[in-house]
C-alpha cells in the first residue's frame, strides 16, 4: 500500500467491523493505518493498539504505542516506550537509532513546553472555511479582510483525483471577512489561477495584491508562480525567475512589506545547503532585478525539512516550520528575530504549546499587531484532515506603528497605485520609499519619532500627513483611506509637516515637506500655486491673527523661491480665521481650523473660491464628576480580540480630548472592557491593550501622558448579555472615569 493511501484502508476496515469481523488483527491494522496516514489524526491509534497483545512482535508494538502516546501528549509514557524500543534495535542501524533518539528528545521538549504553555484561545475557523477535506496553507492580507488557502475538494478544477494518493487535486480558495469580523463562505478562486493539476496558495503580499502559488509543472518537482490582483481579477500566474525556481522543489514564498526581499523554500543541492528543504532569501537590486539566492544558514536551517516561511510585515521576525530544532513532533512552528547590530537571525525559538503539538503544525502567519496567528493542523475538532485555525495571543505584541490604508481617487473612488515616502522630520532621514501596490499599503514605523508621510502620483495633488509618535512606545495601528484629488482649479490639500517655532520662523523639521513641495510645484504647468495659512478663532484681535497668518504664508513663499520656484507661480495669503472647516467651539475643532494649505489657481485668477463648510453642531460639553463614568455620545467598539480603533470611534476620542483640554488639571482613567470569550487572564490582558490603545491616541492628539491612566476590567463589568453576539459587541468597549483634579 502506498504511504498516502492509508485513509482508504480506514474506510475498508470500518466496513469489516460493521460485518462483525473485528479482532486483534483488525485492531492492529486500525492503529497502524492511523499512525501512517498523512490525513488522519494519529492520536486515534492508541485505543486500537492497547487492544493488541501478541499479534505482532514486541518491538514493533513498542514503536507504534510510543508514537500513539506521543500524539496523545502522554510524553513521559511515550519516552519510556521509545527507550524500550531503542534497546531492541540493531546497533548497526544508525539511521533508525538517530530517528528514535530524536523522538525521545521531542518528548522531553514537549514536557517542558507544556509546563510553560501559553495563555491563548485556539479556534477552528469553522465550516465557512474548513471542510471534510484537507484545508491548509492560509495566507492573509495585512488588514485580515482576505483569506486565501489551499484545499483538496471535489469542486477542484476538473474534479479529478490524484492517482498517487487518491485525493482530489489541490486548488486555491478565497474568503472575505465582513464588518462584524465573520468569515464568509470560501469559494474556488477561479480557473485563471487554478489548473487541472496541483495549485496551492503559498504566500500573499501584505497589500493582498500579489499571490504566490506552487504548481507541479511536470518538468520539475514543483515551482513558484505569481498572480497579480488588478482590482477586478487575478492575472494568469507567471513563473518566478530562475533565481528562485530551479530543477528541484520550490514550495513556499513570503514577501517583505517593501517588496524588496523574498524568502522561499527549496530542496536544491549545493555547498550551502543544510539538508532537506531549506529557507533562502533573495533581495532586489537597485535596477529592480532579483539578486542571487542566499541560504539562511545553519542557525535557521537544519538537516531536516524547513517549510512555510512567513516574514512579519515589520521585516524583523521570521516565522517558519521545521522538523529539526527543539520540537514536539512533526513540523513545529518557530520564530527568529533579526539582530540589526550583528546583521544576523537569532537562534529560533519554539512558538510553544498549544499552537505546537505532537502533530504537524505548519503554514503559520501572524497579524500585524502580533495578536492573531493563523496556521494548519489536525486536531480533535478538525472537520477532516488538516484544518485552518487561528490562535488568539493577547500577551504577544509588536513594538511598532502600523500604517494600514488604501489610496483612492477622490472622484471615482477607484484604487490608485501611488508612491509613498516617510521621512523622520527631525533627522530628515528617508525611512520608507515604496509604493501602494494596487492602491493598498502597509508600513511599519519605529515609535518615539516625528514622521512626515507623503503620498504622490502624477496628475494628483500630493497628500501630506504628520505622524508624531514621540511619546509612544507600544504597538499602534493607524487605519486610513486617502482620497487623492486630481489637479484642477481650486483644488487644495493641507501641508501637515510645515512647522513654526516660538519666534514664528519656519522650523528646521519642515525641510522635507518644503523640498517635496518645491519639486512638485516646478513640475506643474498652467497653474499658479497659492500658499494659504489659516488660524482658529480666538480671543485675540482679528487683525493680529490675520497679520500672523499673512506673515507665515510669506515666509513659506520666500523659502520656496529660495529653492528655485519661479515667483510668478506662487501666491502667499493669510486668511486669519475667516474660513473655518470645523467648529471653533471645541479644541479638536480649532486644531482642524489651524492649517496650512496649497491650492491650484489658474494664472489669471482674481479671487480664491472657498467652499463654505456647514459647521457641525458640537456635541454637548461633558462635565466631569470624580469617580463617575463620563456619558460620552457614541461608543468605542472593538472586533473580537482586536484593539484597533474603528473610524467611527474617533469622535468619542475627540470628546475626551475636548473635556481634558477644558479641564487642564483633570486626570482620567481609561478602562478596557471585553466580552466573556476566553479565560479571565486572556481578557485581562486584552482589556489592558484596548485601554492603552486609546491612551496612545489621546497622547498623539496632545494630551500629557501623566494625565492618563489605564486599567483593564476584562469581562467583570458587562453592560449587556454575553450570550448574544450583539451583547458581546456592546461589552467590548472603553469607559472614561475622571479620577482627580491636580493642583
Amino acid at each position: 500500500m502506498k504511504y498516502d493511501e492509508f485513509h482508504h484502508a480506514e474506510e475498508v476496515l470500518k466496513h469489516v467491523a460493521e460485518e462483525g469481523k473485528s479482532n486483534e488483527e483488525w485492531n492492529y491494522l486500525m492503529g497502524y493505518v492511523y499512525i501512517h496516514s498523512p490525513i488522519l489524526n494519529k492520536s486515534h491509534a492508541l485505543p486500537y493498539l492497547e487492544r493488541v497483545s501478541d499479534f505482532i512482535t514486541y518491538p514493533e508494538l513498542q514503536r507504534l504505542k510510543a508514537i500513539s502516546l506521543q500524539y496523545n501528549h502522554q510524553f513521559k509514557d511515550a519516552y519510556d516506550y521509545y527507550d524500550n524500543y531503542l534497546s531492541t534495535i540493531n546497533t548497526r542501524d544508525k539511521k533508525l537509532i538517530k530517528e528514535i533518539e530524536l523522538l525521545k528528545k521531542q518528548c522531553l521538549t514537549s514536557i517542558d513546553l507544556m509546563n510553560d504553555s501559553l495563555e491563548m484561545i485556539i479556534m477552528n475557523l469553522g465550516p465557512e472555511i474548513n471542510s471534510q477535506y484537507q484545508d491548509f496553507a492560509p495566507v492573509l492580507s495585512a488588514d485580515e479582510k482576505t483569506l486565501i488557502f489551499t484545499s483538496r475538494r471535489p469542486d477542484s478544477k476538473g474534479g479529478d483525483i490524484d492517482p498517487i494518493d487518491g485525493l482530489y487535486y489541490e486548488d486555491v480558495y478565497i474568503a472575505h471577512n465582513d464588518d462584524e469580523g465573520e468569515w464568509q463562505k470560501a469559494n474556488n478562486i477561479g480557473n485563471v489561477v487554478n489548473t487541472k493539476g496541483h495549485d496551492a496558495a503559498v504566500g500573499l503580499s501584505p497589500s493582498g495584491n500579489s499571490l504566490f502559488l506552487y504548481r507541479n509543472t511536470g518538468s520539475h518537482s514543483g515551482d513558484l508562480f505569481l498572480s497579480q490582483w488588478n482590482g477586478k481579477d487575478w492575472s494568469k500566474p507567471m513563473e518566478l525567475s530562475k533565481n528562485v525556481n530551479s530543477d528541484n522543489w520550490e514550495t513556499h514564498a513570503t514577501l517583505t512589506a517593501d517588496g524588496k526581499s523574498l524568502y522561499f523554500t527549496s530542496n536544491r543541492t549545493g555547498k550551502d545547503t543544510q539538508g532537506g528543504k531549506d529557507i533562502y532569501v533573495i533581495h532586489k537590486e537597485e535596477d529592480d532585478t532579483w539578486g542571487a539566492p542566499q541560504n539562511l544558514g545553519p542557525v535557521i536551517n537544519t538537516e531536516y525539512d524547513e517549510e512555510s516561511p512567513f516574514i512579519h510585515p515589520n521585516g524583523k521576525i521570521l516565522y517558519f516550520s521545521s522538523k529539526g530544532h527543539n520540537g514536539m513532533g512533526g513540523y513545529d512552528i518557530y520564530f527568529s528575530e533579526w539582530d540589526e547590530n550583528n546583521t544576523s537571525w537569532s537562534t529560533p525559538q519554539n512558538i510553544g504549546y498549544p499552537i505546537n503539538t505532537a502533530g504537524d503544525d505548519i503554514f503559520y502567519s501572524i497579524s500585524s499587531d502580533g495578536q492573531r496567528g493563523y496556521f494548519s493542523s489536525i486536531r480533535e475538532d478538525s472537520y477532516g484532515g488538516q484544518d485552518i485555525y487561528v490562535a488568539m495571543i493577547p500577551s504577544k505584541t509588536v513594538e511598532a506603528i502600523a500604517l494600514i490604508g488604501e489610496v483612492r481617487d477622490a472622484t471615482s473612488n477607484n484604487l490608485v497605485e501611488a508612491y509613498l515616502s516617510v521621512v523622520e522630520n527631525d533627522t530628515k532621514e528617508i525611512v520608507v520609499s515604496s509604493s501602494a501596490e494596487g492602491g493598498k499599503y502597509l508600513l511599519y514605523l519605529e515609535p518615539k519619532h516625528n514622521y512626515g508621510f507623503r503620498i504622490k502620483q502624477p496628475e494628483y495633488l500630493f497628500h501630506s500627513k504628520n505622524i508624531n509618535i514621540k511619546e509612544l512606545d507600544q504597538y499602534l495601528e493607524i487605519n486610513d483611506i486617502v482620497k487623492l484629488k486630481r489637479i484642477a482649479p481650486q483644488e487644495r490639500e493641507e501641508l501637515n509637516n510645515i512647522f513654526f517655532d516660538e519666534n514664528k520662523n519656519i522650523h528646521s523639521n519642515s525641510e522635507a515637506e518644503l523640498e517635496d513641495l518645491s519639486l512638485f510645484i516646478k513640475e506643474v504647468n498652467d497653474y499658479k500655486i497659492g500658499i494659504h495659512v489659516h488660524e482658529a478663532q480666538s480671543d485675540n484681535d482679528s487683525i493680529e491673527i490675520f497679520n500672523l497668518t499673512q506673515e507665515k504664508a510669506e515666509k513659506i513663499y520666500k523659502d520656496l523661491i529660495a529653492r528655485g520656484v519661479n515667483a510668478d507661480k506662487l501666491e502667499a495669503k493669510g486668511f486669519g480665521w475667516q474660513h473655518p472647516i470645523a467648529t471653533n467651539k471645541t479644541k479638536s475643532g480649532r486644531l482642524k481650523n489651524q492649517r496650512i494649505e496649497y491650492v491650484f489657481l489658474p494664472k489669471d485668477v482674481e479671487e480664491v473660491v472657498f467652499v463654505e463648510v456647514k459647521e457641525e453642531e458640537p456635541l454637548p460639553e461633558l462635565t466631569p464628576t470624580l469617580g463617575e463614568v463620563l456619558d460620552v455620545v457614541g461608543t468605542i467598539h472593538f472586533a473580537f480580540n482586536s484593539n484597533a480603533i474603528t473610524s467611527e470611534s474617533y469622535r468619542v476620542v475627540e470628546q475626551i480630548f475636548d473635556v481634558m483640554y477644558r479641564y487642564p488639571n483633570l486626570v482620567i482613567e481609561v478602562g478596557g472592557h471585553t466580552d466573556n470569550k476566553g479565560s479571565a487572564t486572556f481578557n485581562t490582558i486584552l482589556g489592558e491593550k484596548r485601554a492603552r490603545a486609546i491612551v496612545q491616541q489621546l497622547v498623539i492628539m496632545g494630551i500629557e501622558k501623566d494625565r492618563l491612566t489605564y486599567k483593564t476590567y476584562g469581562f467583570t463589568q458587562p453592560i449587556a448579555d454575553n450570550s448574544t453576539e450583539e451583547g458581546r459587541k456592546k461589552n467590548r468597549r472603553i469607559s472614561f472615569t475622571p479620577l482627580e483634579f491636580r493642583n
